[in-house]
């Protein structure tokens, strides 16, 4: 019974890496892998029907009651994970109709994935100290000096990746996902397999150095080890200090670096255009070009009260509402003299984010042909074209691909840049060379929807390589 239970909590484990990487797998191995993940936590429960029918009896101490609110905790996230993949799911449960709209399903799936990370991590770390038990005593039972060495050489191990653990964990944008301000989830495809497993192997080494030592701490005896931490204190007042001072010092900092993190991500970004798009300069010698963008401003019914937000594709300036896409062609006109249009359509986008990518994802189902507005350009006289926008479902919007499609390219080159939450190109630009003969330059640039109010350095060395 134990080898079962071990051998199914590795798999477990190992489906934990898998599912965060859907961008690593593609959608259908993401929802097999899913689908066994759920078998397996239904088998654990299982092997563990003794611990289950144990619930009710005997006493709860404060470790106990930690216990069973991180178990409850995670039960209902994987149900409500497994629910949520169900019904966004194109390839297993393709043929279950479930009432829950793709957009809420989506927000509901990426919340609960990244809590049920940590609260499976952390439900690791509750149990740690019972699973390497064994081989701690027997590192402390070697002679000396090598138990010792051996044992604070790990400990000093488990700190450096906790600590690394903590930055992979704002890095991914975790608390982004569990308090549901991303929209969709933030894959960097240029960055290596290796890396990615690392920061979420650390994130989850993290979750068990705060658990195994809060279980340690929380264990039968709390309150003699709080009388002990007083009476050091009071024995100790010099070391007491230090410990206090360096106490309040993390916390400081680490309020400090929260409220950072929260202005980057949460608050409105406002702009001024004098200040973001700089005065450089780069000769086109005798191109003649074209900068065509798409974005929400001028394509959207906003509200009057819309708050504008980075992973929003939205800026504020004085009050004025200015799109990423819109404001990286400023910057490109800025710099090679170029032509100027943007794209707009006569079918609107709602003023909120997520029932635009909502509309976005049926306007790509449905085959959806736009209708634009305003007098398009003619292209005969230009040799290079420019295209911004957006990062909609890993591809180009359907405004820009019908655009692209309808306008005559034939002997032009079209230079890419594209904003995104994280997913960088995805299959945009394969995408494009599929519907036109243009030329299609590997030279291309993707700026995160954060990063495009100070992008005019990247944009002009982008440029400057063509």
């Amino acid at each position: 019974m134990k080898k079962s239970k071990m051998i199914v909590d590795m798999l477990m484990t190992a489906l934990m890496f898998i599912l965060m990487g859907m961008h690593l797998t593609g959608q259908m191995w993401h929802e097999i892998a899913g689908t066994a993940m759920f078998v397996l936590f239904v088998v654990h429960h299982i092997l563990n029907r003794a611990w289950i029918k144990a619930i009710p009896k005997g006493k709860y101490n404060t470790l106990r009651v930690v216990q069973m609110l991180l178990n409850a905790s995670m039960l209902v996230c994987i149900l409500l994970l497994m629910f949520s993949g169900m019904a966004m799911s194109g390839y297993v449960f393709k043929w279950l109709p479930l009432p829950l709209s793709t957009v809420t399903a989506r927000k509901i799936h990426l919340i609960t994935s990244h809590l049920a990370y940590l609260l499976m991590s952390l439900h690791i770390g509750i149990h740690f100290g019972m699973m390497i038990g064994r081989i701690g005593r027997r590192v402390l039972a070697m002679k000396k000096p090598w138990g010792g060495i051996i044992a604070w050489t790990s400990r000093v191990l488990a700190l450096a990746a906790a600590v690394y653990g903590l930055l992979a964990l704002f890095g991914r944008k975790f608390f982004s996902y569990i308090f549901g301000k991303m929209a969709f989830a933030s894959y960097d495809y240029h960055e290596s397999v290796l890396s990615f497993f690392l920061d979420y192997a650390a994130i989850m080494c993290l979750c068990i150095f705060i658990a195994h030592y809060v279980a340690k701490f929380l264990r039968p005896g709390l309150k003699r080890r709080l009388r002990g931490i007083a009476e050091w204190m009071a024995a100790n007042k010099v070391k007491a200090v230090i410990c206090t001072v360096l106490i309040l010092a993390a916390v400081i900092g680490g309020t400090l670096y929260g409220i950072s993190y929260i202005r980057r991500h949460y608050i409105p970004v406002e702009m001024s255009r004098t200040e973001t798009i700089g005065k450089e300069t780069v000769d086109m010698k005798g191109r003649k070009g074209i900068v065509i963008s798409f974005t929400r401003v001028g394509n959207t019914n906003f509200d009057p009260n819309v708050d504008a937000v980075s992973g929003a594709s939205l800026m504020e300036e004085n009050g004025k509402l200015i799109g990423n896409a819109g404001l990286l062609g400023d910057m490109v006109q800025s710099i090679t003299g170029f032509d100027r249009f943007e794209i707009t359509v006569e079918r609107k986008y709602s003023s909120s984010y997520g029932d635009t990518i909502s509309e976005a994802r049926e306007e790509q189902k449905s085959g959806y042909v736009p209708t634009f507005t305003g007098e398009l350009p003619d292209l005969s006289k230009y040799d290079t074209v420019v295209l911004i926008f957006p990062l909609w479902w890993w591809t180009l919007p359907v405004p820009v691909k019908e655009y692209v499609k309808q306008a005559d390219l034939s002997g032009k080159t079209i230079y890419t840049l594209v904003t995104h939450g994280g997913s960088g190109f995805g299959s945009a630009i394969e995408d494009i060379r599929e519907i036109t003969d243009a030329t299609v330059s590997d030279k291309t640039l993707a700026v995160k929807d954060s990063d495009v109010v100070a992008a005019f350095p990247a944009v002009l060395e982008w440029i400057r390589s063509w």
